[in-house]
């Protein structure tokens, strides 16, 4: 597993997360308009709060759509929740890689993006926690 490294802001985005949720955050990062944190192994419910409160709380304050993905230590654990709310057929290792299979082209194509761009940051995110490769077959 990759050790992961926190830059000053998404340290502070981190913590005011932790504030709000009282979850601990492993990781966060973000795109233009979203930001996304990972939480802990059991930290998902708390993370997420009630009714939604605590999520709908840290939008508010970050002015910012909120994503929590749950970690795994397992790679194809990871991948599936950083996928959902899309169902796939399989996710399996093979070697460094991470082949998400599936025959429905529709989910395919959320997976991968309109020019490849969710499958290139569902890669960081992979590869900033295992040192493996997500494909879409």
């Amino acid at each position: 597993m990759a050790r992961v490294k926190l830059n000053q802001e998404n340290f502070g985005l981190s913590s005011i997360m932790e504030r709000i949720t009282r979850a601990k955050v492993k990781d966060c990062f973000k795109d233009e308009d979203t930001i996304y944190f990972v939480v802990g192994i059991g930290e998902l419910g708390k993370a997420i709060g009630k009714g939604g409160i605590n999520i709908k709380k840290a939008q508010q304050e970050f002015g910012k759509k909120i994503k929590v993905i749950e970690f795994r230590n397992d790679p194809v654990s990871f991948a599936r929740n950083l996928i959902y709310p899309l169902k796939v057929e399989e996710i399996v290792l093979e070697g460094e890689e991470v082949l998400i299979k599936d025959n429905n082209k529709k989910v395919k194509g959320q997976i991968i993006g309109r020019d490849r761009s969710n499958l290139i940051f569902i890669n960081q995110i992979m590869k900033r926690f295992f040192n493996v490769e997500i494909k879409v077959v």
